[in-house]
């Protein structure tokens, strides 16, 4: 990865929409050059997915939460996992360390929905104990890792 496609990757974060025509005058290349460089981008699995990023208070889910897990048994996993791939308002699922085996970020329309996720992973899913933060204000949010830009 040279300067260019670190430049190009921090230019398609801002907005993945904008064309190769668009990109032109900020990388000094030619359409097919910025193309080449997108598909080889994709092609190596630095680009994994170019996807849409809504709202949550537009979309009717104005409540963000993240939630720590620890399993009856890790042997239960596969219940959680399959829950957490089935559910849309799973956000994000990590393994972790410490003293919870995982975190997830979930979404819901209001604390009643959050409360019947939670219940279900409690009976359904082999969770033992749980850990709920409500998040009040987004004051940063990046969506993907980047690479550092040379200076």
């Amino acid at each position: 990865m040279d300067e260019i496609d670190v430049k190009l990757l921090h230019l398609l974060s801002e907005d993945a929409g904008r064309t190769s025509t668009e990109l032109v005058p900020d990388l000094n290349l030619s359409i097919p050059a910025i193309n080449k460089r997108i598909a080889r981008m994709k092609a190596s699995g630095q680009i994994s997915r170019v996807t849409i990023l809504t709202e949550p208070n537009l979309v009717g889910k104005p409540l963000i939460a993240y939630v720590m897990l620890v399993l009856r048994r890790f042997s239960q996993k596969k219940e959680l996992l399959d829950y957490v791939e089935s559910d849309i308002d799973v956000l994000e699922c990590y393994a972790i360390t410490g003293e919870y085996d995982f975190i997830l970020k979930i979404c819901a329309r209001d604390i009643d929905a959050l409360e019947s996720k939670l219940l279900y992973l409690k009976n359904s899913c082999g969770v033992s104990k749980s850990n709920t933060l409500l998040t009040l204000m987004r004051h940063k949010f990046t969506p993907s890792p980047l690479p550092d830009k040379k200076a």
